[in-house]
């Protein structure tokens, strides 16, 4: 998918973006008076691993807080004993298994079309009760390959959930009552190869969502959302996220932000 996109906005740009780009787009949100707000989300979380304590630690290096997105269905103990002694992670709910329950001729979905509505309840409320124990959780629902079926969405708010989070520009900040909606629009993984898709591709992703806020053509008060997946993360993947960071956060136009203060539950 990531690479579908990227070449798209090749073709429509003619030329993907670099770090000068990048800059250049916060320094017309300066021009302007605004402010881009970002956010970060990593996905996938079961245990404590050194891919998952790289992350940490760059994370509280910078100072950037990140939505940790829980698979409740496969927790080890040791990732609750790992984030209790740190505080920059927010756990969300990454669905239950992360099982796909789709038919072969459908795309990959766990809480898509033709599954029960009570079995999809009943797994929701496990999931969140194995999610809640941990400190900093917050009650988000991130659906296992960012969809899932809009009656399904429907019965977050009943389960006691706040916020929601899949992949692309937002179509509304409240898709059901009562719940926030932040997505992320810049994953760095090429997920044919499992590897990093490449600097100027995921910089591409960046600036086109930048922009596109910046013009009014998706909404403007959405933060740009970074997601990265660290339990598959090479050696080009961290230094993209750092040197995104330490880039990001020097610029006066440039904030991150807390999922905490995206999800205020």
């Amino acid at each position: 998918m990531i690479g579908a996109l990227a070449r798209s906005t090749e073709q429509e740009r003619g030329r993907l973006a670099t770090w000068d780009q990048l800059i250049g787009e916060l320094a017309s949100w300066q021009s302007l008076g605004r402010v881009a707000t970002f956010w970060w989300r990593d996905d996938d979380a079961v245990e404590a691993t050194p891919e998952l304590e790289t992350m940490i630690e760059m994370s509280e290096m910078t100072k950037t807080s990140i939505g940790l997105a829980a698979i409740p269905g496969s927790l080890h103990p040791s990732l609750r004993e790992y984030l209790a002694r740190r505080r920059t992670a927010f756990v969300l709910q990454h669905g239950f298994m992360h099982r796909n329950h789709a038919s072969a001729s459908s795309k990959k979905s766990e809480f898509g079309p033709g599954r029960a509505l009570a079995v999809m309840r009943s797994e929701l409320a496990e999931g969140w009760r194995r999610i809640s124990t941990f400190d900093r959780a917050l009650p988000v629902f991130v659906p296992p390959w960012n969809r899932c079926d809009s009656e399904f969405l429907a019965i977050l708010p009943e389960a006691g959930f706040k916020g929601f989070s899949t992949y692309c520009a937002r179509k509304s900040a409240a898709p059901a009552p009562g719940i926030e909606q932040n997505n992320t629009h810049m994953d760095i993984v090429n997920w044919r190869a499992r590897t990093f898709v490449g600097e100027q591709a995921a910089l591409t992703l960046a600036v086109e969502h930048l922009a596109a806020r910046r013009e009014g053509r998706v909404d403007p008060d959405e933060a740009t959302g970074l997601l990265t997946h660290h339990r598959v993360h090479d050696g080009a993947c961290w230094a993209f996220v750092r040197r995104f960071l330490d880039e990001t956060h020097r610029h006066p136009a440039a904030q991150w932000m807390s999922p905490r203060a995206l999800f205020p539950a």
